[in-house]
């Protein structure tokens, strides 16, 4: 409340100033933008010149767009610029709302601000629009296109004062950066502020989705069938469940089948570690993923959905061996797995952004988890027009085919009253299944779900026509907007009927929320039944025991199957269902955070330790190279349990020259060899083979480019190693709850670890390549490098 009354007053403000913009002629206006830029350079506070530089924006819009923020629209703008979530309702302008504190945080004169959108459709349509406002005053916009730009299209991106792009282009821009060989190279550079549009999309519901960059093939593995042929014989006894139904592993018969199966003793023995691992992925793709909810088969291709909005995710792969298990499951071609780059999570991209704020229609009920994971505050903006939509209560009975059956009468009665329709469905399962029932009724409606996506557009179009009936997954929960004929107003408006109540009271509100925009006619409800999966899951035993003493009552004809169950504490069952459910979603977003915050961290020195080689000159590759030799060399000596010639003469032939004279290695005498007589044989030789070796090549400006490609390629290698070996583990420590591990602490623990062991091998790498790496010169003098 005090933030907001603080709004207003700097509203009040703007809104005083506005009379002597709305004055000025074009030109007085456009001026104002190096204007406002002198009193920043001369001591002025941004926030201090907060009334001034929107009053210019407002004034701007009218003139380039012939659009007038709306007073709630400016209340937005203000809690966005201060980095807050703002909470605007569907159909509310809430691009228009970001051209103000855009044009504000710009005047800085930093680059790196972002209007970032679900979509590259988004992305160019706002840019497009809204570019010419701020082109007008003077700065410049970039729009994020496509994946593959090359380096020119990619620098003037993000080298504009305003950027519209979508996060997973800035996300996969930033990884590729950080793949480079140069520092000239890299264009995501710079963090400054960033507005996320539907932010809850992105941080919460998209939170366990990482970006990664996939590069050459692993050995494919042959354990994938035969680990699914197992896991399809299992009996419910040979696995279970967590609570929260996320996680599953084998009971102690499963256990003993693993060991009849594939007739051995101990399945955690080191040796069977990747016969397991292939075992538990093809248990958690038959028990865990569901085909229609999580993923669907098209053209023999697993293509993932998005559990926000029920698209299809072309080329996005899950990570770790799952996305091939589950193609075994459907016995389809079983991909290649392959090496992990680069990856990051949502969480730390936009956490490297010095403000952040986000808009969206529904986030006030997430605003606890918004605030102790973002610091981000929900602020929520009153509609410009009074909200008309009606949202009945839910409907609730005993039965689906109850359910469906009078969900259907309201599609009819929807019809009569010649209103459109939307239906909303959880699944692409649960909408095909529904269609049929919709014509068996003799019902004609548009199907819209991940395998109908390509008519999106049009079908949208027709969702606001007067007795049209529309049935949809939450896909037409975002980024679309269903606009109503005249009659279908006078009518009533859109009447959006849910089929079940959703994963969260959000994505519930999303959908309630297609119907009364902009002070439209609307009205709203949900038909539930004890037998949907939230309430079956997620509710206590009292509601089973219920349920089968009601259908007793409906088959002995002592209860009409039709009738709604009242009660307020059937009422209260399904919020509860929804809570519960929706705090294990909080406490996996949770878990994965924590996971990733080790990964961060991990990532963040690699990336300091590249950008700091490739900004680096002769005397700091000396330093690391010299480093290299003595860390090698001694950790060879201290890893030798007795220091013989032969380990000596194998270290030299594996790591320094393969055809090194052996008896240059003998002619040691054997009372001299000790650790400290190897240390100082091995230091001298290696400094005698590095000169030879670096002779090899004359030019300066090349040496200097070979020592850095050295070191870039030994740190690359080692890191790609870690990725894998850190998604391997992730998978592997979520089992181990059953011995009483927490598995955050082995994954930090074992990550930790495994990290020093990544430092060693770095410096093994640069060892063996300033060594052994073949070195040819072409006639025109550049030369050609082949490494070991």
């Amino acid at each position: 409340m005090f933030k907001m009354q603080k709004y207003q007053h700097i509203a009040k403000k703007i809104y005083q100033l506005l009379p002597q913009y709305e004055h000025m002629t074009d030109e007085q206006l456009q001026q104002q933008t190096a204007i406002l830029r002198t009193k920043l350079q001369t001591g002025s506070h941004l926030a201090s010149l907060l009334p001034e530089a929107f009053a210019v924006v407002i004034e701007a819009d009218k003139r380039v767009l012939g659009l007038t923020p709306y007073y709630v629209q400016v209340l937005g703008g203000i809690a966005l610029f201060f980095g807050n979530i703002a909470e605007i309702k569907t159909g509310e302008g809430k691009t228009l709302v970001a051209t103000m504190p855009l044009y504000t945080r710009a005047l800085l004169g930093y680059k790196g601000n972002y209007l970032i959108t679900a979509n590259q459709y988004l992305a160019e349509r706002d840019g497009q629009s809204m570019g010419k406002v701020f082109e007008w005053l003077g700065l410049t916009v970039g729009i994020g296109g496509s994946d593959d730009d090359d380096f020119e299209t990619k620098y003037r991106l993000y080298n504009a004062d305003i950027i519209y792009t979508t996060h997973s282009k800035l996300g996969f821009d930033y990884l590729f950066d950080n793949l480079g060989s140069e520092l000239s190279e890299q264009v995501v550079t710079r963090f400054n502020f960033a507005i996320i549009d539907e932010i809850d999309a992105v941080l919460l519901d998209g939170a366990q989705t990482a970006l990664v960059i996939s590069g050459s093939p692993k050995v494919q593995s042959n354990y994938y069938q035969i680990s699914d042929w197992f896991v399809k014989s299992l009996q419910k006894d040979d696995y279970e469940y967590s609570d929260d139904k996320r996680r599953v592993w084998f009971t102690k018969s499963g256990l003993l089948k693993i060991a009849q199966y594939f007739d051995i003793d101990d399945i955690y023995d080191q040796q069977y570690i990747d016969l397991y691992r292939h075992i538990v992925l093809a248990l958690q793709a038959n028990y865990l993923k569901q085909k229609g909810r999580d993923y669907v088969v098209d053209k023999g291709k697993v293509l993932l959905l998005d559990v926000v909005n029920g698209r299809t995710m072309p080329g996005v792969k899950m990570q770790g061996g799952i996305h091939q298990a589950i193609e075994a499951k459907e016995s389809v071609e079983v991909t290649s797995e392959t090496k992990i780059l680069g990856t990051i999570s949502y969480q730390s991209l936009f956490k490297q952004f010095k403000s952040l704020s986000g808009m969206t229609g529904t986030a006030k009920t997430d605003e606890k988890e918004f605030m102790e994971t973002y610091h981000l505050e929900v602020i929520s903006i009153p509609t410009n027009k009074p909200t008309q939509r009606v949202d009945k209560s839910d409907k609730i009975y005993v039965s689906n085919q109850t359910k469906i059956e009078q969900s259907i009468e309201a599609v009819k009665q929807g019809i009569r009253d010649r209103r459109p329709v939307l239906i909303e469905t959880g699944s692409v399962s649960m909408s095909d299944l529904y269609s049929l029932v919709l014509l068996q009724h003799k019902i004609p409606h548009n199907l819209l779900n991940a395998k109908t996506a390509v008519r999106e557009k049009q079908i949208i179009k027709d969702a606001g026509r007067a007795m049209s009936v529309t049935l949809a997954t939450s896909m037409a929960g975002r980024g679309t907007d269903i606009k109503l004929t005249d009659e279908a107003k006078n009518n009533g408006g859109l009447k959006v009927i849910g089929t079940e109540r959703m994963t969260s009271k959000r994505i519930d509100n999303q959908l309630r929320g297609r119907s009364g925009r902009q002070g439209e006619p609307g009205e709203s409800v949900f038909f539930v039944s004890l037998e949907d999966k939230m309430i079956v899951e997620n509710s206590p035993k009292w509601v089973r025991r219920t349920r089968k003493s009601l259908e007793h009552k409906i088959a002995a004809k002592k209860l009409d199957s039709k009738s709604k169950l009242n009660s307020q504490r059937f009422k209260k069952v399904m919020d509860k269902a929804q809570k519960k459910f929706g705090n294990a979603e909080v406490q996996s977003r949770k878990n994965t955070l924590a996971f990733d915050t080790i990964l961060s961290g991990q990532r963040e020195r690699i990336y300091t330790a590249r950008n700091k080689v490739m900004a680096g000159d002769q005397g700091y590759f000396e330093v690391i190279i010299t480093q290299s030799i003595r860390r090698v060399i001694e950790k060879f000596c201290d890893d030798s349990k007795n220091i013989s010639y032969e380990a000596i003469a194998d270290f030299v032939f594996n790591n320094m020259q393969s055809d090194y004279p052996l008896k240059d290695i003998l002619s040691v005498k054997k009372e001299e060899l000790n650790k400290k007589r190897a240390i100082d044989f091995l230091n001298e030789l290696s400094e005698d083979l590095l000169d030879k070796s670096l002779k090899r090549i004359r030019d300066e400006q090349q040496l200097n480019h070979f020592k850095k490609l050295v070191i870039l390629r030994s740190i690359d290698r080692a890191w790609v190693d870690q990725l894998d070996y850190l998604q391997q583990l992730k998978n592997m420590v979520n089992g181990r709850g059953m011995a009483q591990h927490k598995p955050i602490n082995e994954f930090g623990k074992e990550a930790r670890r495994h990290f020093f062991d990544m430092e060693d091998q770095i410096y093994t790498n640069i060892f063996r390549s300033m060594m052994l790496s073949a070195i040819i010169i072409k006639s025109d003098g550049a030369i050609d490098i082949e490494f070991p």
